[in-house]
């Protein structure tokens, strides 16, 4: 049951851990926070990925922000669980414990720092990986930038595809559309990681675009007016959304500051998930001035938020 709900999932958000000002996990927000994202259609979550910083928290704490979550959801959505990390025994303990949690999928990463030399030597570990979770989907998280890492994506799956029998597909995040392509005829599931690729999704997938990106979090009912407006065949006004959808991400990104970005605009919709896991540091009180200069206030920017939720979701 749940290798369909991950392949049917479409718009997933890769959740924030929420913090307190001093940097302790803020459990009491996680509640709000799923609730909210399920108000503006997200259908899916990714807990400690990325955006959720699962590589500075300790086992027990990934274990403990995963539990949290799903209680909240109440099974009213997928949820994801990033079991990567920055060693070999840790993701291999981390997955086979996701195998008696209540999430729906798993998704694995390459080791961060020491990249494998071929395509061949990284296969091997996802494959050993997933075996340690049998009874859940995998998913592989393609990101090449953050991890340093070279391969060819479409040998890699393809490999993986006949060596995992649970592997369902990938979230890619990378900027190379003929390799997103090629993906695609695999006949896997291919989650978008990049939100400059909303409108390229649909294009290439049509009811099949899927997407797991930070802009989920807030942007989600845009990149669901994007996918909808390019399957009423009004491609014009579908270009148009993404870039509007691609100047409102360029202009509350702060360069270098990728994660405390993402996560100051998360606070303006009013779900609090305060700042980021050390030694990562907040914006400054300059970079929070040119975000606002860029978005407008942040009461300004939930209205904008409530209006396309309004239109799109209610």
């Amino acid at each position: 049951m749940s290798y369909d709900l991950v392949k049917f999932c479409q718009y997933v958000a890769p959740v924030f851990t929420p913090r307190t000002p001093s940097g302790d996990i803020n459990f009491d927000v996680i509640p709000l926070y799923v609730d909210y994202l399920i108000s503006t259609g997200v259908q899916g979550i990714l807990v400690c990925g990325s955006c959720g910083e699962g590589a500075l928290m300790s086992l027990e704490e990934r274990i403990l922000v995963t539990r949290a979550f799903t209680i909240a959801v109440r099974s009213r959505i997928v949820v994801i669980f990033h079991t990567g990390g920055t060693n070999y025994l840790d993701t291999m303990e981390l997955t086979a414990r996701a195998n008696k949690l209540d999430v729906d999928g798993v998704m694995l990463s390459a080791p961060i720092w020491y990249p494998y030399k071929n395509t061949t030597g990284l296969v091997e570990f996802i494959v050993e990986a997933g075996k340690q979770c049998p009874d859940k989907p995998v998913l592989f998280y393609h990101f090449p930038s953050l991890v340093n890492l070279t391969y060819d994506v479409v040998e890699f799956t393809s490999q993986l595809k006949k060596q995992l029998p649970n592997f369902i597909g990938l979230k890619y995040t990378d900027k190379d559309v003929n390799k997103y392509k090629e993906l695609v005829k695999l006949n896997v599931k291919v989650f978008i990681g990049f939100p400059n690729l909303a409108y390229v999704g649909v294009e290439v997938q049509r009811n099949n675009a899927s997407f797991i990106t930070g802009p989920n979090n807030y942007l989600n009912p845009l990149i669901m007016e994007i996918v909808n407006t390019f399957l009423r065949d009004d491609i014009v006004k579908a270009k148009e959304l993404q870039q509007d959808l691609d100047d409102i991400v360029e202009g509350f990104v702060v360069e270098g500051e990728l994660m405390a970005s993402l996560r100051h605009v998360m606070n303006y919709t009013g779900v609090m998930v305060g700042p980021p896991a050390k030694p990562l540091k907040e914006l400054n009180k300059a970079q929070v001035e040119a975000v606002q200069t860029a978005l407008g206030k942040p009461g300004k920017f939930k209205t904008r938020l409530c209006g396309h939720i309004k239109r799109l979701v209610a």
